[in-house]
């Protein structure tokens, strides 16, 4: 038997891929919700802080090109530094400078490596290639996912008056993860016409309109179920959210197969069985946070 029939008959099949999805998915929910049952703030920060920190490690194991520069740790002490401000707002700790803290963050890293690439010589635009990556994956994974744990430090309340903004947490991850198993479990069974096949030969419109379709019953799902802890969203607003959401989600996981398409990686790691890598879990989430972020800003 040839090499490649040795590979072929070692490919897991769509069931198999399937089971392991949906393992690897319950487990995810359950953690998530024993979190929100228990409704304490420093767990959900504290996820949110490994969530990161996996990411950014993920992110940077990435690229493969030897001796190729990611100024790992100075981004590591800037997340750091940048989680512990962000998070010391949820304490009391509010001088008027935190609302540039994204924009303060991005500088410190950038002057930190510029820095620490005085010690080398340059290399053209390896040089700048070296210094980009890091900046993106910064922006892209900390600044980016940073709107969950700002949304959970909102000032929402439910009917009652009682804190709630955890539930909009929840209906973010809910639409938002519908999403994602809408497009997989209806472009798996029917998908024919290619979206962008030069970037994800998997996704394909059929798959579109059915992220669309779950994107509904998850928004509607949760207006039903606890609508009263959530009175910004009314029927109105719940529809305008599934659709908003769903567009960026799909576009969220487009960004992350430009990412590893760009890098010659099939995943971005293999933590999870059926999904992959943290990137791989939470790359829909970093486009729908800021959009469900801004959203809240604006009916509140």
């Amino acid at each position: 038997m040839s090499n490649d029939d040795s590979s072929d008959s070692e490919k897991p099949t769509k069931r198999q891929v399937f089971g392991r999805r949906l393992f690897s998915t319950l487990i995810l929910w359950g953690i998530v919700i024993a979190a929100f049952v228990l409704a304490i703030d420093w767990l959900f920060l504290l996820l949110a802080c490994a969530v990161v920190f996996l990411g950014l490690i993920e992110y940077f194991s990435l690229f493969p090109i030897l001796g190729f520069r990611r100024f790992r740790w100075q981004t590591y002490g800037v997340t750091a530094g940048y989680l512990g401000l962000l998070f010391a707002r949820n304490w009391g700790f509010e001088p008027d400078w935190l609302v540039d803290l994204d924009g303060l963050a991005i500088a410190a890293l950038v002057i930190c490596v510029v820095l620490e690439r005085l010690r080398a010589p340059l290399e053209g635009f390896r040089t700048l290639d070296e210094i980009a990556a890091t900046i993106f994956g910064f922006i892209y994974i900390v600044i980016l996912f940073s709107f969950v744990p700002k949304i959970l430090m909102m000032d929402l309340r439910d009917v009652t008056g009682n804190p709630s903004s955890h539930f909009y947490v929840l209906f973010l991850l809910l639409v938002t993860k519908f999403t994602d198993m809408g497009a997989y479990a209806v472009g798996s069974l029917i998908g024919r016409d290619k979206m962008v096949p030069h970037v994800s030969p998997g996704k394909t419109w059929q798959g579109f309109g059915g992220a669309i379709l779950f994107a509904f019953i998850a928004s509607f799902g949760a207006y039903f179920l606890f609508g009263h802890k959530m009175p910004l969203i009314t029927p109105l607003h719940a529809a305008i959210l599934a659709v908003a959401l769903a567009h960026v989600a799909v576009l969220g996981d487009l960004a992350e197969s430009i990412l590893k398409r760009s890098l010659e990686a099939k995943d971005s790691g293999h933590k999870m069985p059926g999904i992959g890598g943290v990137l791989d879990l939470i790359d829909s989430i970093l486009f729908t946070a800021p959009i469900l972020y801004v959203y809240l800003l604006i009916l509140a």
